[in-house]
This record gives structure tokens, C-alpha cells and sequence, in this order.
């Protein structure tokens, strides 16, 4: 925590500030709208894609803290832009996340923009995949996970299907479960899988891995099956608890929602965070990444929304399966910040009734 928030956090500040800059040159009003409110938005999204920097044995490079906050920035904002009106939204979607593995892969990019409605952005997003595939470049064993992380990033076209209407997103996602034969997939179901591939966390890990010179393909295989499903699975299920009335509310689609009952989506989260837990500890320098997944789980139930009457059940059951002892200490420094930005907002709000963009953190 001393190395995050002395070393890598100013760095993390500093690369949201330079892309805030670039995205309030975008000359679309709407993009330009979308690209800030992401930003402002999901800085703890970027804040904790960083995380995977600050539990490196060595000093963080400052590369890698910037391909990890490029890649993260580039997920929260093709989330925001999938949720947009389009009049194919599975094709649309798929296209837009072609970013994701043009970030990590070589060789040109795609037209990300060819089936989104808006798409004058000014060169934010290629700007984005850029910085990604620049500063990943440096890192001294990226040539080794390339491929994996290339594989796990196409998976991301899951997060594209989720903003799709009732009815039409739910198929997509099962037919694209169905196409998974992933050994690692093991016994979940379609949906827990669409969670897994819905998350950044096994690219962001795979990223940090390239920050160890002697990391070998084996290596960056071992990393990509601990991730990929369980732990991926798990953060998405916790922010879809940490959403559950938001999405109910809005007709949003709900991961958590799609098991049978409240007492077999305890049980099953009870177990997807045990595995997760003990596949982190498996790898070489496990409690390194058994810090990583303890983090995930403390950033998600941190929100208000994982202690909601409906989801309080789901969120104690998380917390007794991580049995951890550093989980506490995370939960009351996180909800301090948390704290401090919400009233950081509101005196900003008071100050400038007009404005519509919260106060950066």
C-alpha cells in the first residue's frame, strides 16, 4: 500500500490527467461527453488496473503502470461506448473491442468506429491503443505473453453483447459460451464465463508478467488459466452485486441475477471466490497475486450497492470465502476514498451548479 499510493498512484493521476486532456479535444460533442464521463467515472477502475504495478517485487517501471492504465482506459470506454444506440449492436460492439487486441497485438489497427454512429473522436481511441501497444512494447517479456494476452483481449467481445436488448443479449452470450473450450473453463456456466470475458484482469496481469524478465510463455499460460475463469468470473459477478438494483432498475443485464435462487448464487459465489483465491495461490509469487485478487474483491464491495438488503447476503459470503486478514484494513481505507470523492463532487457541484463532470479524484 506505501509503494501504490507514494509511487504508482502519482502515476496513475498523471496518465488520467494527460488523457483527460486529449479527450477534451475530441471534436464530436457527444464522444468527447462520453470519453470524460468514463474518465471521471471509473478512475478507481484505472486506479486499481494499477494495482498489478504496485505488487511487482522491484520498484514499478513507470511503463508498465502506463500500459496498464492505457488498457483499463480503453475498456471503461468502449463499455460506455457499447451502451450507445446502434442499430446492430452485437456487430457494432465486436468491432469497437477490436481495440482491446489491437492494444496488446502488432500489425495494423482496425476501423473501430466503421459501425458505431459517432466517430469523430479525433484519434482519442487510436491514441489509446497506441500508448498501450508502445509502452507494453518496453516491457522486457512482452514478446512472451503477446499471444496470450492477444487471446485473452479478443475475449472481450463478450462486453460488447452485454449492452444488447433483453432477449437478444442473453442469446448472444450463451452462443458465445458455447463456443468456449477452454479447458480452464471447467463446470461454469455460460454466464460465468460471459463474466469472465467481460473482464480486463487476466491482460492486466498478463501486462505485469511482461515486467519480469524472466517470465516464459509457460509462465504467461499458467497466469492466463489462474485468471481465466474464476478470478475474471468473480469480479464481474461482484460488480454486478455491487449493481444489482441499479441494473434491475434500468433493465441493465445482471450476472448475478441469472442464478436459480439467492441461496444457490451465495453458494456458488461462496465457491467461485474460494477458487479464485486458491488459484492465485498456485502461482509462482502467489501471494503476490492473492494480495491482487484480495484488492478486486475489496474495490467491488467497498460500494454501497454490495450491502444493499438484496446483495449484503452475497457480499458476506465473498468476504468470509477470501479469509484474509488485510481485507478490513482495505475496506475502511477504500471507503475513506470513496468517501472523499463523493464529497469532493458535491462541493464542486455547489460551486458550479451548471457543470455536469464530477471533480477528478
Amino acid at each position: 500500500m506505501a509503494r501504490y499510493w507514494l509511487v504508482v498512484f502519482p502515476l496513475v493521476r498523471a496518465e488520467l490527467h494527460g488523457w483527460e486532456r486529449v479527450a477534451s479535444a475530441i471534436p464530436d460533442p457527444e464522444l468527447r461527453a462520453q470519453a470524460l464521463a468514463t474518465l471521471h467515472g471509473e478512475r478507481l477502475s484505472a486506479a486499481g488496473a494499477a494495482l498489478f504495478a504496485a505488487t511487482m517485487p522491484k520498484s514499478p517501471a513507470p511503463e508498465l503502470v502506463r500500459a496498464l492504465v492505457a488498457y483499463q482506459v480503453i475498456c471503461d470506454y468502449l463499455d460506455t461506448l457499447a451502451e450507445q444506440p446502434s442499430t446492430d449492436p452485437i456487430a457494432n460492439g465486436a468491432q469497437l473491442h477490436r481495440a482491446l487486441v489491437d492494444a496488446v497485438a502488432d500489425g495494423p489497427r482496425a476501423d473501430h468506429y466503421r459501425l458505431h454512429r459517432a466517430q469523430a473522436d479525433g484519434g482519442y481511441l487510436a491514441s489509446l491503443v497506441d500508448a498501450c501497444r508502445r509502452t507494453s512494447e518496453t516491457l522486457p517479456a512482452f514478446a512472451q505473453v503477446r499471444t496470450t494476452a492477444a487471446r485473452e483481449a479478443a475475449r472481450n467481445v463478450v462486453q460488447g453483447m452485454n449492452h444488447a436488448p433483453a432477449g437478444v443479449r442473453e442469446a448472444a452470450l450463451h452462443d458465445w459460451a458455447e463456443t468456449c473450450t477452454d479447458p480452464a473453463a471447467g463446470d461454469a456456466a455460460w454466464f460465468e464465463l460471459a463474466a469472465a470475458g467481460s473482464s480486463s484482469l487476466a491482460v492486466l496481469a498478463l501486462l505485469a508478467a511482461a515486467a519480469d524478465p524472466t517470465t516464459t510463455a509457460d509462465d504467461a499460460e499458467h497466469v492466463r488459466r489462474a485468471y481465466f475463469p474464476w478470478i475474471e468470473a468473480l469480479s464481474t459477478l461482484l460488480d454486478s452485486v455491487a449493481d444489482r438494483e441499479h441494473d434491475l432498475r434500468t433493465g441493465e443485464l445482471s450476472f448475478v441475477e441469472q442464478y436459480p435462487s439467492q441461496e444457490e448464487a451465495i453458494a456458488r459465489l461462496r465457491d467461485i471466490t474460494t477458487r479464485a483465491v486458491a488459484g492465485a495461490r498456485g502461482l509462482p509469487d502467489g501471494e503476490r497475486h492473492a494480495v491482487l485478487v484480495v484488492g478486486m474483491i475489496a474495490m467491488h464491495v467497498s460500494e454501497a450497492g454490495a450491502w444493499l438488503p438484496e446483495s449484503a447476503p452475497l457480499t458476506r459470503a465473498v468476504l468470509r470465502a477470501s479469509d484474509t486478514a488485510i481485507m478490513p484494513p482495505l475496506l475502511l481505507l477504500l471507503r475513506a476514498w470513496r468517501h472523499v470523492r463523493t464529497q469532493r463532487a458535491r462541493c464542486r457541484r455547489r460551486r458550479t451548479p451548471s457543470a455536469a463532470e464530477p471533480s477528478p479524484a
